[in-house]
């Protein structure tokens, strides 16, 4: 499942490269928050490199993700997410039937491995917990709180002021995604849309099939076995008042020679601590731009679980047939675009 074929796929999106092994060096945070102010409001869409995960440790969350999906689906289908309430933890199953169209992805999403996320989990799971859990506490860890002293540094603010918003042991929704798309006729199996966390990382997957939305049109997004793909999510925008650009990516029909294939994903969501409010931080950086912005209309009693509560309700009332169209205001007047 890692050997890449030959792909008959047009153009590659050109993305910046942030190795964090660079942060153990002295002056490292400063390179990389100088590299970071060259293009991450123009794109937030980036690679990670020197994450201190090894190939072998992402092959084996795919092998654990492909013994899951294989599971019947009697079994799967006794640990379903509450996605009507907003609530990802657990299984999703593709849609059958006329919903079909709308939803022919599988996923199983592991939170926080804290005692607010303490829940039955299948068998299987419980055989690997513990490297589960490792696996999710190195990217918040190791990965995600670096990035975050990253970005602080380059928007001139406090070094610890986002991950102070994304404590570990905190109440918040954050989760590991094992995910599996069935192949599908359909030209776009995921429409352009941006995520709602804070940052999303995307593992390895040979199967080509994501896209990113450039100034120059949509462009596939090369996956390479040593880098994380990494994008910005709302979250983030929100708290950084705009200039961390929440992503447009979509999910199209793979190439012809990989068409016929399922597509396995391993996705991290990072996410603030549920109580934290979508307010935008004051910068001085932004201030000498001209770019410091005050909070959304509508979203300065929202807080991160809130939002991401009601985009889940949204996206479930229209998968699930609910709704025939996709609704546009997630919360408070606060609106979500979405891009073909």
């Amino acid at each position: 499942m890692y050997v890449i074929p030959n792909l008959h796929i047009v153009e590659w999106a050109d993305l910046e490269a942030l190795d964090i092994s660079k942060l153990n060096q002295p002056g490292g945070k400063q390179e990389l928050a100088v590299q970071v102010l060259r293009f991450i409001d123009k794109n937030g869409f980036f690679y990670v490199k020197g994450h201190g995960l090894s190939d072998k440790d992402v092959k084996r969350q795919y092998a654990i993700a492909t013994e899951f999906f294989n599971l019947p689906l009697e079994e799967k289908t006794k640990y379903l997410a509450n996605t009507a309430a907003g609530d990802f933890r657990g299984y999703k199953a593709k849609a059958t039937g006329d919903l079909t169209s709308k939803d022919n992805d599988e996923r199983y999403n592991i939170p926080k491995f804290t005692p607010e996320h303490e829940r039955p989990h299948p068998q299987l799971i419980l055989d690997h917990y513990e490297e589960i859990k490792e696996f999710s506490l190195h990217i918040h860890n190791k990965i995600l709180l670096p990035l975050l002293r990253v970005f602080a540094i380059a928007l001139e603010i406090d070094e610890e002021y986002f991950v102070s918003r994304h404590r570990y042991e905190a109440e918040g929704l954050e989760y590991l995604r094992y995910m599996k798309y069935h192949p599908d006729p359909k030209p776009i199996w995921a429409i352009g849309h941006t995520d709602y966390n804070t940052l999303t990382f995307l593992f390895h997957q040979p199967v080509a099939g994501l896209q990113v939305q450039t100034k120059d049109g949509w462009k596939y997004v090369r996956s390479e076995p040593e880098s994380i793909i990494v994008n910005v999510a709302d979250a983030l925008e929100f708290l950084s008042g705009g200039y961390l650009k929440s992503t447009v990516h979509r999910v199209v029909r793979p190439p012809k020679d990989q068409a016929g294939r399922p597509r396995l994903g391993l996705i991290y969501f990072a996410r603030p601590e549920a109580k934290v409010r979508l307010e935008p931080v004051r910068s001085p950086l932004l201030e000498r731009l001209g770019l410091q912005r005050d909070v959304e209309e509508g979203l300065a009693s929202v807080t991160a679980e809130e939002w991401a509560r009601a985009r889940i309700a949204k996206d479930h009332r229209f998968r699930a047939g609910i709704v025939k169209t996709r609704e546009t205001e997630i919360i408070a007047g606060v609106h979500q675009k979405y891009y073909d």
